[in-house]
């Protein structure tokens, strides 16, 4: 479980970095640089705590509730956002954006990986 949640970690990561900057572009010359502000921030959240929230979730909901899984995942990145917000003035709703982004991608990739390792796994 740990080495697909790391899986789905650097993917996220990795996709985060493009995605996140159409929503925050300003400029002609600072996409990247967006996406590089953001990654360092989010980046270490999403490994430490995502991680360990994601695996404390999915055992606590199990694969039959999906809905309910992405949801508890959803209060969490918005609980994170919240917190980041505190000491950002005014980056709330940046930061819920940032959140969003992060938490859908992070529990796609994640949900699709446990099925194709539930299909290896039955072969």
């Amino acid at each position: 479980m740990l080495s697909r949640k790391l899986f789905a970690a650097v993917l996220t990561t990795l996709i985060a970095f493009f995605i996140v900057p159409v929503f925050l572009y300003e400029e002609s010359g600072t996409y990247f640089l967006i996406g590089l502000a953001v990654s360092t921030m989010a980046v270490p959240v999403l490994f430490f705590i995502g991680i360990l929230s994601s695996i404390v979730i999915e055992s606590y909901t199990g694969r039959r509730h999906i809905g309910w899984s992405f949801g508890i995942h959803l209060c969490f990145g918005v609980l994170c956002a919240i917190i980041f917000s505190l000491k950002m003035d005014g980056l709330l709703l940046t930061a819920l954006l940032i959140s969003l982004v992060y938490v859908t991608l992070f529990f796609i990739i994640d949900s699709m990986t446990k099925v194709i390792e539930e299909k290896n796994i039955q072969k």
